[in-house]
């Protein structure tokens, strides 16, 4: 589980890069449907991230509970 938790950081970092790119070329570019495409990796952004958060929390949790 730890190496998936890595591999989804790793995603997660790639496409805050690729978002950051899209937004500042877009004006020199004029890319078609940047902000469409921007607004849905943010979306995919606050999804894993959620889940990155969540799974901390309840293991804090549950650490918590089992008195560590």
């Amino acid at each position: 589980m730890n190496k998936f938790k890595t591999i989804t950081k790793y995603v997660l970092n790639t496409l805050a890069i690729i978002n950051a790119l899209l937004l500042g070329l877009e004006p020199i570019w004029h890319i078609p449907y940047a902000d469409k495409i921007s607004k849905t990796i943010i979306v995919i952004i606050g999804v894993i991230s959620t889940y990155l958060l969540g799974g901390k929390f309840l293991k804090t949790l549950e650490e918590n509970k089992n008195g560590n």
